[in-house]
């Protein structure tokens, strides 16, 4: 941190103004304050000379002492008014994202309404109500500059409200000011600096400006305004008693605004290392190997296991729908989908990018974006979420329940180092100690495969690479020993490596501690492979379910088995074309009437154009759903089982 303020290009020149400036408001008042008093009728209004450096003011004053002296008070005041601000303003904007719908859009529109006003006239009239003096200013001027800070701090704090690393932190059941004050406000610090050292500069401005109009310090007090309207009578015959406090105001406003630049720069994780040799890389690299020592070697992803034995339900979903309303009206984004998903199963949900499967995912989780609305029932455990109280849900989800985002760079927060937000769930819902949560925080990345697992607890994210914090993230869920993992593409944007690395890592988590899997990709090879049934989504519903090992052998939707004709093989010929899905998603706010994927499917019947079909349960097969009127229907083996893959695609 030190290291990136002082590489910064206003480092080392603002922390001289600064210091300066501290200087002379901690000492001047000590060598100079009866002295700066000290009125001497015969040196009225005298030139700069040896024996004064400055002159002296129309009362026969040192400037120069006087001017130093009241260094304290000008600082003091626009400090602890910009810290006024701060605060009140902080307070009104991250609290943005945590409030209802309609208390946002009122509080919102009150701090813009009062941006419109120049804060000028709103410290007047303050000033003018309470009367002159201190603390009037400090008031009225935090009160006014505040409003800037809420705009801010609410624009940056929504910006990151839908951020994964929030939605973790949800999932954990970390809410209210711990969600704000320790996930929102870390990441949103850098621009809060910055306006915070501008709001010194802006107070040191405006609190002077008070005081050369009257309405701000009062004599016998004296801060640089005060002054500047003293030396104003003899600005013709002594004119460096006026600007010599002009002069102090612009330095101590430059010297705070570069300083918040630099601060700004220091307070970037990302640059803290950013000088680091590249020998120093290598030789924590090395150690991290030699501390891992072989235990760390991971084998490729496990095969198929074959079809799970039903048990108890961990999970019950029934009749979920997700809507988002939108200017032509509301739109079903997930449409009555329904599964239920037994102890240590797994279970894949495939589909196209806008197929619901992630909406799905997150509506399980009770993650929805805002201002989605979400129905039906979601049983965790034999509770139902719905009916549950905002405590008793942030539990049950904090322990049980476990996230894994598709990126997990943004996935986890990138202002906090690894071991915090690994024992974050601990902590908050099960009270383990500092000490055994950390025990437990290495002990999981170590079941994780993670080299030198002490080490990197005190990493920050940006630290480790994209496999490893995709570990991370599994971890962060297993430590909790959650019933219930979702996983949202944990392998999307990772080399095949490690792809199966993170696939045999969910499977040692599935096989060791019997936790059921909600597995969503794009991967039909990899679901075939880790899952034991397979979801298939199109437009928002389940079209198809059925056993894994059966996804290869003769799937009966269309739409299945147009995504698999569609997978390339090894030895395809170069100069032939690849398959492909004609056509594309329907608008799901526009969605075609019968079955969704008619426009695009060769098997349509005018049934389908006019007829949504219904998930049925496959009579010959008990284990298989399918939402299909030709695959269910009495003529299915003739079009279905004959039909080749290059006639579906």
């Amino acid at each position: 941190m030190v290291r990136a303020f002082l590489k910064s290009p206003s480092g080392l020149l603002s922390l001289a103004m600064v210091l300066l400036l501290l200087a002379a408001a901690i000492f001047a008042p000590i060598a100079f304050g009866e002295s700066a008093q000290f009125q001497d009728f015969s040196r009225v209004a005298e030139q700069p000379s040896a024996g004064s450096l400055l002159g002296t003011d129309g009362l026969g004053r040192s400037v120069l002492e006087r001017l130093l002296v009241a260094t304290r008070l000008s600082l003091t005041l626009a400090v602890v008014a910009a810290v006024v601000a701060l605060v009140l303003g902080i307070t009104m904007g991250i609290s943005t994202v945590v409030m209802g719908s309609r208390a946002r859009g009122i509080l919102l529109r009150v701090i813009d309404t009062m941006i419109a006003f120049p804060s000028i006239l709103i410290v007047i009239v303050i000033t003018v109500v309470l009367g002159k003096g201190t603390l009037s200013v400090v008031i009225g001027v935090g009160f006014a500059f505040s409003f800037g800070f809420a705009r801010l701090a609410s624009t940056l704090a929504m910006s990151v409200g839908g951020r994964e690393y929030i939605n973790a932190a949800r999932v954990v059941g970390v809410q209210g000011p711990r969600l704000l004050w320790r996930y929102v406000l870390p990441n949103i610090a850098e621009p809060l600096t910055v306006a915070f050292s501008l709001t010194v500069t802006g107070s040191i401005l405006t609190i002077s400006a008070l005081s050369f109009l009257g309405l701000g310090v009062q004599a016998p007090q004296y801060d640089w305004g005060l002054m500047l309207a003293e030396g104003l009578p003899t600005i013709y015959s002594a004119p460096v008693s006026a600007l010599a406090p002009a002069l102090m105001i612009a330095f101590a406003a430059l010297g705070f605004g570069l300083f918040g630049e630099a601060l700004a720069r220091a307070f970037n994780p990302l640059l803290w290392t950013a000088g680091s040799k590249r020998a120093s890389v290598k030789r924590v690299a090395r150690r991290d190997v030699h501390e891992a020592g072989p235990s760390t070697q991971i084998d490729s992803a496990s095969d198929a296991t074959g079809i799970a034995t039903k048990g108890k339900p961990v999970l019950e979903v029934e009749d979920l729908v997700v809507t988002y309303p939108t200017p032509a009206g509301p739109v079903d984004i997930v449409k009555g989908v329904s599964f239920t998903l037994a102890e240590g199963e797994v279970l894949g949900i495939v589909g196209e990018s806008g197929s619901g499967k992630t909406m799905t995912a997150l509506a399980v989780a009770q993650l929805p974006q805002f201002p989605a609305q979400v129905s039906g029932r979601v049983t965790l455990r034999g509770n139902e979420l719905r009916t549950m109280s905002s405590k008793q849900l942030d539990k049950l989800l904090g322990t049980d329940l476990a996230f894994v985002f598709q990126d997990p760079s943004s996935s986890l927060n990138p202002a906090i180092r690894i071991g915090p937000q690994l024992t974050e769930a601990i902590r908050t819902h099960k009270k383990v100690g500092s000490k055994k949560s950390n025990e437990m925080a290495v002990s999981t990345l170590t079941e994780m495969h993670i080299p030198a697992p002490s080490r990197q607890l005190k990493r920050f994210p940006h630290e480790l690479s994209g496999g490893m914090r995709q570990r991370v993230m599994i971890g962060k869920g297993l430590i909790k020993e959650p019933t219930l993992l979702v996983a949202d593409e944990p392998t999307t944007a990772l080399d095949v490596t490690v792809q199966a690395q993170i696939m045999s890592v969910l499977d040692e988590v599935n096989e060791s501690h019997g936790t059921a899997i909600i597995l969503i990709s794009h991967n039909l090879a990899l679901v075939s492979q880790s899952c034991d049934r397979v979801a298939v989504m199109y437009a928002g519903r389940i079209v198809e379910e059925l056993p894994a090992g059966q996804l290869g052998e003769g799937p009966l939707h269309p739409y299945t088995r147009a995504l698999l004709a569609a997978v390339p093989e090894f030895g395809h010929p170069r100069d032939a074309k690849l398959a492909s899905i004609p056509g594309e998603m329907p608008d799901l706010s526009a969605t075609p009437p019968g079955c969704a994927y008619h426009p695009r499917c060769p098997l349509a019947t005018d049934r389908c154009r006019t007829e949504r079909p219904e998930l049925l349960i496959r009579p010959d097969d008990v284990t298989r759903r399918v939402a299909c009127h030709v695959a269910n229907d009495d003529v299915s083996e003739g079009l279905t089982y004959q039909a080749s893959s290059a006639e579906l695609v």
